[in-house]
C-alpha cells in the first residue's frame, strides 16, 4: 500500500483560513552587507540558495488538496519542480530608503502561493540606498512555524562569509513526501476522518469542562471570569491590502529591563508593544477603558525538535494599555502571562484546538461567516504579539552578512495588526503587518516602541521597583487626566 504523508490538525486554520482576503503565508525581510563581497550578486544569491535547498526535500513538495476541503491535504514531490518558479528579483524605486522597500515589500507580500507548486517564494531585492541588497522569503504556514522558519534560515547560512556548507539534520535531509493517494484511499480516509468528528468534539469539550472546573475549585471562582475585550478601529474587516513597517531596538537593553523588574523577555516585549500602541491611540483620541488584549503563540517543542513543522499552540494576555503606570502596565502583563502559559503547557484549551478538530472547509465557512466586527471579543484578541528567538550570532548568505532580519505575518478579519519580533545578533527586529486602511501613520507604531524603551531605562535610573517589590497591579490604577477630544467609547489616562 502506497505511504501516505497528510497534513496534521495543527495546519487546518492555515489551509482552511485563507480566503481571497487573507493570506496564509508569512514572510521575512532580511538586509544584506555585502560591503565585504565585491562579487556578490543576485546570481550568485541565487546558485547558493539552490545548493542549500537541494538537500531539504520539504521546499520540493506540493499540497495534493482533498475536493472540496472535506479533509486535510497530503504533501506529494512536485514532478515539475524548478527554482526559476521560486526565486526571483526585484528593485526597489528611488530613494530606495526604509519607507520605499516596506512599500515593494508589502506590494509582494499581497499574492497568494501557487498552491499547486510548493508553497515558498524568495525574492531577491536591488536597488536600496548605498547598492545593499535585501531578500524577502515567502512560506506558507503550513510548511513551518516561526521556529521552525528560524531554523530554515540557519541551514541556509553560515556564520563565516566563506564557510563550508554546513550539515543538515539527517532525519530532515531524509524527510520523504508521501505518495499521491488513490481515489478510493482518499475517500475512504475523508470519511473515517468526518465520521469520527463529532466523538473527537465531544471529548474535547468535556475535557475542556473538566479543565475549567478544576481550575476554578483550585483557583477559585473569580478565576472563571472572562476578561473583557474592548474594541478598537483596526478590529474590523479586513481587505487583502497589506502594509508594513520595521525598526530594531537593542536585546541587552531589554535584557537590562527583564532583570531589573524579574520578567522575561517575552514580557518586556508585551510591554514595549502596549506601550506604543497606548500613544498610539492616546494620538488618535481612541484609547478604550479596558486593556487590549493579544493572542500570544507558545511554543511545544523541545529543545531536541529539529522539525520544520508546527507545534505551537496560542494564549491570550493583556497589554494593560489601560494603566498609564509603565512599571505597572510591566507587572500585569508579565502576572497574566505566566498564567496563561502554565495553563497552555498544561492541557488548557483554546479556540484553535477547537478549531483544529474541523475539516478546512467547515473553517473556510466559519472564518467567512464570523462577523469582523465581533471577533475581537468573541476571541479576547485584538492583535497577534509573536516573538522567536533567532540566532545569537551573526549569520552570512552567499558571503553577504545578514544585519537585520524582520517578520511579516498573518492578519484576520477583526484583527488589523500583527506585531512579529525576532531576537538576532544583538537586536530585537519588529515587523509590524496591518490593514493600511485601518492604521494610519504606522511607522509611529515603531516610534513608539523606541520611546517606551527609553520610558523603562529612565524608571531604572531613578531605582524605580523591581520584582516582587511590585504592587499588585490593577485597573484604573491611576487617575483620569483631561485630554483632547475623545471617541464616544474613548477616554484617555
Amino acid at each position: 500500500m502506497k505511504k501516505l504523508r497528510q497534513l496534521t490538525p495543527a495546519d487546518v486554520m492555515f489551509i482552511g483560513g485563507e480566503t481571497s482576503n487573507v493570506y496564509q503565508h508569512t514572510a521575512g525581510l532580511v538586509l544584506l552587507d555585502s560591503s565585504h563581497r565585491p562579487d556578490f550578486s543576485f546570481e550568485l544569491y541565487r546558485q547558493h540558495i539552490e545548493d542549500r535547498l537541494e538537500k531539504i526535500p520539504q521546499f520540493h513538495w506540493r499540497l495534493h488538496e482533498v475536493p472540496l476541503g472535506l479533509d486535510l491535504p497530503y504533501w506529494v514531490e512536485d514532478e515539475n519542480f524548478s527554482f526559476e518558479h521560486h526565486i526571483r528579483r526585484i528593485a526597489v524605486p528611488s530613494p530606495g530608503d526604509d519607507r520605499a522597500l516596506a512599500e515593494v515589500v508589502s506590494y509582494l507580500y499581497t499574492n497568494h502561493l501557487d498552491r499547486s507548486r510548493p508553497l515558498w517564494e524568495i525574492w531577491f531585492i536591488e536597488g536600496l540606498a548605498g547598492g545593499e541588497f535585501a531578500v524577502l522569503q515567502k512560506m506558507h504556514h503550513c510548511m513551518m512555524d516561526g521556529e521552525g522558519a528560524s531554523k530554515l534560515v540557519e541551514a541556509m547560512c553560515d556564520f563565516e562569509p566563506d564557510a563550508p556548507p554546513r550539515t543538515i539534520d539527517p532525519a530532515i535531509m531524509n524527510a520523504r513526501s508521501g505518495e499521491v493517494p488513490e481515489h478510493w484511499r482518499r475517500a475512504l480516509n475523508t470519511a473515517i476522518h468526518l465520521y469520527g468528528m463529532p466523538l473527537r468534539i465531544s471529548r474535547e469539550a468535556i475535557g475542556a469542562i473538566r479543565h475549567s472546573v478544576s481550575k476554578r475549585l483550585r483557583d477559585g471562582v473569580k478565576s472563571g471570569k472572562k476578561p473583557v475585550t474592548p474594541s478598537t478601529s483596526f478590529n474590523a474587516d479586513i481587505s487583502g491590502d497589506r502594509g508594513f513597517v520595521y525598526g530594531s531596538v537593542s536585546l541587552e537593553d531589554i535584557k537590562v529591563i527583564k532583570t531589573h523588574f524579574g520578567v522575561t523577555v517575552n514580557d518586556v516585549v508585551l510591554a514595549l508593544v502596549g506601550s506604543s500602541l497606548r500613544d498610539y491611540l492616546l494620538q488618535k483620541g481612541e484609547l478604550p477603558d479596558e486593556s487590549l488584549r493579544t493572542s500570544i503563540a507558545v511554543s511545544l517543542r523541545t529543545d531536541s525538535d529539529d522539525e520544520f513543522s508546527n507545534h505551537v499552540t496560542v494564549t491570550t494576555v493583556t497589554l494593560a494599555t489601560d494603566l498609564a503606570d509603565p512599571a505597572r502596565r510591566l507587572q500585569a502583563i508579565a502576572e497574566e502571562s505566566a498564567r496563561a502559559k502554565d495553563e497552555a503547557h498544561h492541557g488548557g484549551k483554546g479556540v484553535m484546538e477547537f478549531m483544529q478538530l474541523l475539516p478546512p472547509l467547515l473553517v473556510n465557512a466559519m472564518i467567512n461567516m464570523a462577523p469582523a466586527d465581533q471577533v475581537a471579543q468573541m476571541a479576547g484578541v485584538n492583535l497577534i504579539v509573536s516573538s522567536v528567538r533567532g540566532s545569537e550570532k551573526p549569520l552570512y548568505v552567499a558571503g553577504a552578512r545578514m544585519t537585520s532580519m524582520y517578520p511579516m505575518s498573518i492578519i484576520s478579519p477583526g484583527g488589523g495588526i500583527n506585531v512579529t519580533c525576532v531576537s538576532y545578533a544583538g537586536n530585537v527586529d519588529f515587523g509590524v503587518t496591518i490593514e493600511p486602511a485601518m492604521v494610519p501613520e504606522p511607522w509611529r507604531i515603531i516610534d513608539g516602541l523606541h520611546k517606551a524603551l527609553k520610558s523603562y531605562q529612565a524608571l531604572i535610573r531613578k531605582g524605580g521597583k523591581r520584582g516582587k517589590e511590585f504592587p499588585v497591579a490593577r485597573r484604573r490604577a491611576t487617575p483620569r487626566t483631561q485630554g483632547p477630544a475623545r471617541t464616544s467609547k474613548s477616554k484617555k489616562r
